[in-house]
Order: C-alpha cells, then structure tokens, then sequence
C-alpha cells in the first residue's frame, strides 16, 4: 500500500478501559475546534448488568444500529460476538463520509483477519486527505502498527492528557 506520512493515529488503550467514550469526546473536542468529524463509535450494550454487545454510532448524523450481539450466528464473529450485516453495512456507510477527521472505532481482531472495517480503512488510508483515528486496543498496537508501518503511524494512548491535543495538532498542521 502506498502511504500518505503521518495521517494515521492508533489511539491506544486497555480493553473496556473507556476508549470509546475518550473517542466521543475527542470527536466533540475537534469540532469545537473548527474540524469536520465522521466515521462511527462503537459503545458497549449492556442488559441487566451484563455486556451483550455493541452498537455503531455513525459520528455525523449520530444515528445508531446494532453492530454486535452474543446472540447473532454468522461468519463474522469475535468471541461471544457475532456481527450483524446491517450494523456492517451502517458502519461502511458512515466511515464512507468526508471529513478532516474519520475515526474507526475499533480496529481489533477481525479487521486484522481481513473483515469487519479492515476494507474500509485500507479505502480511506489511500483516499481520504483526512487524518484517520484507529481506536486499537493495547495488545494489538504493535500488530496495527506493522500493518501499517508505510502510514508511519502514530500512537497515542486514549487516556493520555495530551492525546486530543495531538490529533487536533495534526488537523491543524494537515495531518503531519
């Protein structure tokens, strides 16, 4: 893949330590800053106490679909979790918008198997002038990492103080 330098971000954290909530404040952070958001947020379900699944929220409309359950059978599945093809669907969608800023949330095991948003992010990666934000848990950076490696990506950790400053420093500076 032919990579455009210092327009990926991996926006690091442990799993389920809040990284898709730090996400939709550095989505509100970078339009009060004057920058453009899209893409879509992936936020637990939880019925009873109890993780079910997860939804894709597209950034830009804020509309919302079920993305993942423990009770969906298919041949997308990633633990408990199967995906459903509308929620897939919705989220190609809404990573399909322009912006100076996509964020997917979350790159994980079945992107790095070649499903779930994995396409999409290889369309952005060689289209979108944009900066774009991988949410990537801890112990799959390094393996993000060299799969992109020509995108010369940068890590920042999702709790880190400065980590929405970095991103919106990079739309400041046209992603480098």
């Amino acid at each position: 893949m032919t990579g455009r330098k210092g327009k990926l971000v991996l926006w690091a954290g442990a799993k389920h330590s809040g990284k898709t909530a730090a996400v939709l404040g550095l989505a509100q952070q970078v339009r009060s800053a004057g920058f453009s958001v899209a893409g879509l947020a992936a936020p637990a379900v939880y019925e009873e106490g109890r993780l079910t699944g997860f939804d894709a929220v597209d950034l830009c409309t804020s509309r919302r679909a079920a993305l993942a359950r423990n009770d969906i059978e298919g041949p997308q599945r990633i633990g408990a979790f199967g995906f459903a093809r509308e929620g897939l669907a919705f989220g190609r969608e809404a990573l399909g918008r322009p912006a100076e800023l996509v964020i997917v949330d979350e790159f994980g095991p079945l992107e790095l198997r070649g499903g779930g948003w994995r396409g999409a992010v290889e369309t952005l990666l060689t289209a979108s002038a944009g900066v774009v934000l991988l949410v990537v848990r801890d112990g799959l950076v390094e393996e993000v990492r060299r799969l992109y490696l020509d995108q010369q990506p940068v890590v920042t950790p999702a709790a880190g103080l400065d980590a929405a400053s970095t991103v919106i420093d990079m739309l400041k500076c046209g992603g480098t």
